[in-house]
């Protein structure tokens, strides 16, 4: 291959979601992997190094976690979507592993709801990617999925996620505000139930943003005036400004349990 089709190969693939990289390895397109390895190797070399009694040991336990996923995926198996929740997962196990056979304790410095993960049968992650969270999560850009999995997955601090993603930890903090406010308004759009052929879809694509306040005055006006005529569109804002409601009453219950212990 010629370094200008390389480049152009290296460019597609960079366009591509985990998702479709995965399909790719999967159907026996092994460069793929390369890609999925360049975007996880940080993470994965940190929960690696988090997770093992001998930090000297992170880089080997990164490289066996993605050998063993790779394998996986070659076999037909492997993650569906959620590669980086299969992978860092895969990494606790293999520091686990090599802490039983040093006949040490594996130290678990902060806990994760990845923890409880079945590899071979993918039970809980097919359970979690059904959800209308993990729905809404599959949504946004990759920055802002990778600032919520770090943070509010993994359980790391805006520090260690600075260096995982090459930010400033002010960096990170700005971008994690973002990703969270996208995150509700996609969660809320979730709720919408949307059709190819609605002569609605120009506005009730809009209505988790607009119950959200992100739209701008001219949008907001424009939707308003529909949902003002559309009966179903008033009955979709109406349920999702319940929905909306309970996320801000958890919200606020949440903020309340951490202010009085």
């Amino acid at each position: 291959m010629s370094p200008k089709a390389a480049s152009l190969d290296d460019h597609a693939h960079e366009m591509q979601d985990d998702s479709q990289l995965v399909d790719l390895v999967r159907s026996g397109h092994l460069a793929s992997f390369e890609e999925l390895y360049r975007r996880h190797y940080a993470v994965a070399r940190y929960v690696a190094r988090a997770e093992s009694d001998n930090s000297d040991e992170a880089e080997d336990i990164a490289a066996e976690a993605f050998a063993s996923v790779l394998k996986s995926l070659c076999a037909g198996g492997g993650p569906r979507e959620s590669f980086q929740a299969y992978l860092t997962t895969t990494v606790r196990r293999t520091a686990y592993r090599r802490n039983l056979q040093g006949r040490r304790t594996a130290t678990l410095g902060y806990g994760s709801m990845m923890d409880v993960l079945v590899l071979d049968e993918d039970v809980t992650i097919k359970a979690f990617e059904t959800t209308i969270l993990m729905r809404a999560f599959r949504t946004l850009p990759l920055r802002w999925r990778a600032v919520l999995w770090c943070v509010d997955v993994e359980g790391l601090k805006p520090a260690a996620t600075a260096r995982v993603m090459e930010l400033s930890p002010n960096g990170v903090s700005a971008l994690l505000i973002r990703a969270r406010e996208g995150l509700r308004q996609a969660y809320l759009q979730e709720h919408v139930a949307e059709s190819p052929n609605d002569s609605c879809t120009d506005f009730s694509r809009h209505l988790g943003k607009f119950v959200r306040n992100a739209v701008r005055k001219a949008a907001r006006d424009r939707v308003a005036r529909h949902v003002a005529a559309c009966r179903s569109c008033a009955e979709a804002l109406r349920h999702l400004e319940d929905v909306h409601s309970a996320m801000e009453g958890s919200s606020s219950r949440q903020d309340r349990r951490k202010a009085f212990g």
